[in-house]
């Protein structure tokens, strides 16, 4: 995944996230995976879709696991945008709803 990341990207958390933080750098992505899917027990994704639009790449996905701590079975969508700059992933964005990541890429609902 490195690869595939600028040095400078800059990875945004869920807005509605408890404590949210931004991440930065290579760190920072190895940072936000960890504690990610540190949290799951045989956590997977699925990729349902995807669209670019300019220098945007819009993905939906289906993320399924159980936690750690309570064995409950999760399951759940998330859509993310990756904005790419010279071949690279420059910025990584977490969002709840295809609308919202419309409107990140800047997209009208």
């Amino acid at each position: 995944m490195l690869e595939l990341a600028a040095s400078d990207l800059l990875v945004r958390q869920f807005p509605d996230q408890p404590d949210v933080r931004d991440y930065r750098g290579h760190e920072g992505v190895t940072q936000v995976m960890s504690a990610w899917v540190g949290t799951w027990d045989d956590w997977s994704i699925e990729i349902l879709g995807s669209e670019e639009v300019g220098a945007h790449v819009f993905v939906a996905a289906r993320q399924r696991g159980r936690g750690k701590s309570t064995a409950a079975p999760v399951e759940g969508d998330l859509n993310m945008v990756f904005t790419v700059r010279h071949g690279k992933i420059a910025r990584w964005q977490m969002l709840r709803s295809e609308q919202q990541a419309r409107e990140a890429m800047g997209m009208a609902g």
